[in-house]
């Protein structure tokens, strides 16, 4: 069986950047993410002025929508990495590249096939520019309300062909999409989504009509496996944010790609041994 760590950390960066989100302009949303293996994980999405700003304990994604550019923040090594979705794609795709020839040295027939199989997967996805909304994809409101927080939240069900995939509970009590441009945003995110892998839900019209009229409080989605991913938005209040907020400290230095992919495996080793 061919070791996969090196792989799964470079899917894990670009996945790291379009983790779900609610998105709000002066701001700060903190979430809890629990799974039922009792994994846990907190998020806290900072936005003002079409700027983003996502903190998790082992690092840190900043997206300025108007120049489409992403930042991936380590303050654990104090270094960043800052570029075009354009060349956060090339960069993977190299990086791929790279990997499967130092790889494939060496290996048996049967690891060749296997370790073929999943950069092709991965490739196949990073350069697919081409995706469309699934048609059978659906939201439906039901008639369950929910107190989170102290807003009420009513409850929606969507659904792939009949089956339920996903429950949001939403709420028009706080609409911080007031002062952002969804639709640019939303544009951007498409824009991510061969990178990421994300599903078409969130690109569906009823979807973005909740997230214009208010928040999202709360999902549960329903894995295959039978397990079940809960986000639940735990705190959110206005505040001011200083424009440095969204740029990387001047003390820190601009990494290569390469070595973001090197410190992907020890950030996944440092969560582990504190329980992230």
């Amino acid at each position: 069986m061919i070791k996969k760590t090196s792989i799964i950390a470079i899917h894990a960066l670009v996945l790291f950047i379009v983790l779900p989100f609610v998105v709000n302009a002066g701001w700060v949303i903190t979430e809890e993410s629990t799974d039922v293996h009792g994994n846990r994980m907190i998020q806290t999405t900072f936005i003002q002025n079409n700027f983003i700003r996502h903190e998790t304990q082992s690092s840190i994604a900043i997206i300025d929508f108007k120049k489409k550019i992403i930042t991936l923040v380590f303050s654990q090594y104090k270094v960043y990495w800052s570029g075009t979705i354009q060349q956060l794609k090339e960069n993977s795709i190299s990086a791929y590249d790279k990997q499967m020839e130092e790889m494939l040295i060496g290996l048996s027939p049967v690891d060749r096939i296997e370790l073929d199989s999943i950069y092709n997967e991965i490739r196949a996805q990073l350069l697919d520019t081409n995706r469309v909304v699934n048609n059978n994809i659906a939201v439906f409101e039901t008639s369950e309300n929910e107190k989170i927080l102290e807003y009420n939240a009513r409850k929606y069900n969507i659904k792939l062909d009949t089956i339920i995939i996903e429950s949001v509970w939403h709420t028009t009590e706080v609409k911080p999409y007031n002062h952002v441009d969804v639709n640019y945003m939303i544009s951007f995110m498409k824009q991510l989504n061969p990178i990421s892998g994300q599903g078409s839900i969130s690109y569906t019209d009823e979807y973005i009509e909740l997230l214009k009229s208010g928040m999202l409080l709360k999902s549960i989605e329903y894995l295959p496996d039978s397990n079940q991913q809960i986000i639940r938005v735990t705190n959110i209040r206005e505040i001011n944010i200083i424009d440095d907020f969204f740029i990387p400290p001047p003390n820190y230095r601009e990494a290569s790609f390469s070595d973001i992919l090197y410190l992907m495996p020890l950030l996944e080793e440092e969560g582990k041994d504190y329980g992230w």
